[in-house]
């Protein structure tokens, strides 16, 4: 509960109740291009020359993870690295190549991030 006043009225006093619900994301990618939350813009693309974007992958979380990109059957797209573990709490950067062989458009494609919580032997 939230009790306020009105400035110089000592005889005026408000109660608001507030009510919430929040959430914290394990995994979020920080600084991809052009600002986006959850889209990766690469744009436009010379056939046969790789274009490259980076950002970062960041957990959030209280445990360690495993990671793994696949981009299913999009061989124009390579994730570096493809495959990591990222301790609790920490971010690691994610660079993503593409290079065309052929005139093609990719809009709104799923390239997928396998996420799976891992606990590590001590020393590691």
């Amino acid at each position: 509960m939230l009790t306020f006043s009105t400035m110089n009225n000592v005889f005026e006093q408000h109660k608001v109740i507030l009510m919430g619900e929040g959430f914290n994301e394990t995994i979020t990618f920080e600084g991809l291009p052009d600002d986006l939350e959850d889209e990766l813009n690469i744009g436009d693309c010379i056939i046969g020359k790789a274009k490259a974007a980076t950002f970062q992958i960041v957990n959030n979380g209280d445990k360690d993870v495993k990671f793994r990109w696949s981009s299913a059957d999009k061989d124009e797209f390579r994730f570096y690295p493809a495959v990591g573990h990222l301790k609790s709490k920490c971010a690691k950067r994610i660079k993503v190549m593409v290079r065309g062989t052929q005139a093609i458009k990719f809009e709104k494609i799923d390239l997928t991030c396998e996420v799976n919580q891992i606990e590590q032997a001590a020393g590691q």
